[in-house]
């Protein structure tokens, strides 16, 4: 049997105490290290007086999330405008919504910004998700699509889940965050990854600014950016993610 000659001394026991807080201490240290935090803004529809406050309530995060209506009707122009205020630091993950023109895909696509239209991300453990656009609405606006358009882009998206994965859509899902006049007016096309994704971030429907927790996903409006609304999204291994609603 191994000996411990030391063990009756109450100093040596204090110093086997000190050191043993200090490996679980390392190993809460290295979980909080997988930590992904990153800022969600949604609807700024070209007005960015609000983004320099959003980010500083925001704090350091690992990635900015852009979830459409960057503009309002353009110009596509406005897309460099809102990446100089975000910066470089961190990137920026974006999609269009359905006030901004089609054309703004490519404008995206050529900048700095990450292009997550119908495409998927991976950043460190975090698989990414995105469509943009949205399904028709009685406005006619530029950028629409049809619910077996957008079931079509879904099911081709969930095909690429990842251990964790992040769905950006700039309309939200069928009953979840999206009554307009007690009728609700998302797509039945983004409900099918709820259960499926961890998390779900839709703006759209101004009005409904919140969060909440269907299975598995936790979905979000960060609300209009152009009011100074926006969320930061945390998300640490085997957990649900976290999400505060915050205001610039």
């Amino acid at each position: 049997m191994e000996s411990f000659p030391d063990a009756g001394n109450p100093s040596w026991c204090t110093k086997q105490k000190d050191k043993r807080f200090k490996t679980e201490a390392t190993i809460r240290l290295v979980k909080l290290e997988m930590l992904m935090k990153f800022l969600v803004l949604s609807d700024a529809h070209g007005v960015y007086s609000h983004i320099a406050q959003l980010l500083f309530k925001a704090g350091d995060v690992d990635a900015v999330c852009v979830i459409g209506d960057i503009t309002d009707f353009g110009p596509n122009s406005l897309v460099q405008e809102l990446l100089s205020l975000l910066g470089e630091d961190v990137p920026t993950l974006m999609i269009p919504g359905n006030c901004d023109l089609p054309t703004i895909v490519e404008t995206i696509e050529e900048s700095p910004a990450v292009n997550l239209h119908l495409k998927s991300f991976d950043y460190d453990d975090i698989k990414f998700l995105g469509i943009g656009g949205s399904n028709p609405t009685p406005f006619n606006t530029p950028f629409e699509l049809s619910e077996a358009e957008i079931q079509s882009y879904v099911d081709t998206l969930l095909t690429d889940v990842g251990e964790t994965t992040v769905l950006l859509s700039h309309t939200p899902p069928k009953g979840f965050l999206d009554a307009v006049d007690s009728t609700h007016v998302g797509s039945e096309a983004i409900l099918r990854a709820v259960g499926i994704v961890d998390a779900l971030a839709c703006g759209h429907i101004h009005e409904q600014r919140g969060t909440l927790i269907a299975g598995k996903t936790t979905i979000v409006n960060p609300g209009m950016a152009a009011r100074g609304f926006g969320a930061v999204v945390k998300i640490l291994p085997e957990e649900k993610a976290n999400v505060s609603l915050i205001q610039g």
